[in-house]
């Protein structure tokens, strides 16, 4: 994904409704879609929706497949993000946001919210 889209996908999730609920539930412990659906009252649809976006940004992955009837299994998610914070300064916003990868190493991923074309620096 390209570091501009990135940049925009990261900062529209971070300030989403949906997003923070999903974020702040699993944050504490791994939880299935139909679970974050029913105690966040996020549409499933929009929940799963949600899911893909965090998963795409690096923000939430999944913990373990837990098997809930005959081989079925359900997926359950934890929050990746360790911390975030949004600045404007000098007419631009910029985003810092510390994420926890597979490998248990911190990651900590400065960006620019790129300015709109056609507008003077």
């Amino acid at each position: 994904m390209p570091p501009e889209y990135k940049t925009k996908e990261v900062s529209r999730l971070l300030a989403d409704d949906y997003s923070q609920k999903i974020l702040v539930s699993t944050y504490s412990s791994p939880m299935s879609a139909q679970k974050l659906s029913r105690i966040c009252q996020i549409p499933i649809a929009a929940c799963y929706r949600r899911i893909h976006e965090l998963e795409e940004a690096g923000l939430i992955g999944v913990d373990r497949e837990k098997e809930v009837y005959k081989g079925r299994k359900v997926r359950l998610y934890k929050c990746k993000l360790r911390s975030a914070t949004i600045r404007f300064n000098n007419g631009k916003f910029a985003v810092r946001y510390d994420t926890e990868p597979e490998n248990g190493d911190t990651f900590e991923m400065p960006v620019v919210i790129p300015q709109p074309p056609g507008e003077a620096q």
